[in-house]
């Protein structure tokens, strides 16, 4: 097994992943130390935000190379939400002065997404096997012949 494989079963990230997330939290100490942390913290939420528009955009897109790089992105944003969900709680927090809007809000932004998907449920079409379902059987193909 490759080193880089063993990373990804051991961390559940991808290399990419872990050096992106690594390159983010290098950025904001940076802006902690120059002063400059909002800005940071405000330009990391705009660029999170551009990379799920155009996520959403390449996922739809005719040609099947610019799909996958929409589910690269898909990947990277599942993988980035959660700290991006952090850095927005503690800009809402140099804002908000009440700690049950700030409560709500982070619940809001946190579990939003995963109470979302479990009330939403995809609409699942029954599987067929290879047109083997004429009249009602499909345990015996020869029967259809």
């Amino acid at each position: 097994m490759k080193w880089q494989q063993r990373v990804r079963v051991a961390t559940g990230l991808s290399c990419w992943q872990i050096m992106l997330h690594m390159l983010i939290v290098a950025v904001l100490v940076m802006g902690w130390m120059s002063g400059a942390l909002v800005r940071v913290g405000l330009g990391l939420c705009v660029l999170y935000g551009v990379t799920v528009l155009l996520m959403l955009f390449l996922q739809r897109h005719h040609d099947a190379r610019w799909r996958e790089a929409g589910d690269v992105l898909e990947e990277l944003t599942t993988t980035w939400y959660f700290g991006a969900s952090l850095i927005v709680i503690w800009l809402l927090s140099r804002v908000l002065q009440n700690n049950v809007l700030l409560a709500l809000a982070g619940m809001a932004i946190l579990a939003g997404p995963a109470v979302v998907s479990l009330l939403t449920k995809e609409r699942k079409l029954p599987a067929k096997s290879f047109g083997l379902h004429q009249n009602g059987n499909a345990a015996n193909p020869r029967e259809h012949r």
